[in-house]
């Protein structure tokens, strides 16, 4: 998942939630930077690439970050995500 990408990803381990419309699933992120994040295919997701979603960022009960994104890699179990807007690694609240 490294080919054409403008920051370098770094090795995270996090929960999101990955929100379309009203599907949600909740997965494991792999790698984060600046542009965006990988994460390990929750089970049952059936995201296309190019579909807009929302990403949940949360590490205990509170406030979560919520960063919009779209799907651009769908691989070997893994998801791959650009954010709208470079966000902090990792994404907190403004």
């Amino acid at each position: 998942m490294n080919e054409h990408r403008f920051t370098t990803r770094v090795p995270y381990a996090a929960r999101v939630m990955v929100v379309r419309g009203d599907d949600a699933w909740l997965g494991e992120v792999v790698d984060l930077s600046e542009g965006g994040c990988g994460l390990f295919r929750p089970q049952g997701c059936r995201l296309e690439v190019a579909e807009v979603v929302q990403l949940v960022f949360f590490d205990e009960p509170g406030p979560a970050v919520l960063v919009g994104a779209r799907v651009a890699r769908v691989q070997d179990g893994l998801l791959g995500f650009e954010y709208h807007e470079p966000q902090q690694v990792p994404p907190v609240r403004d």
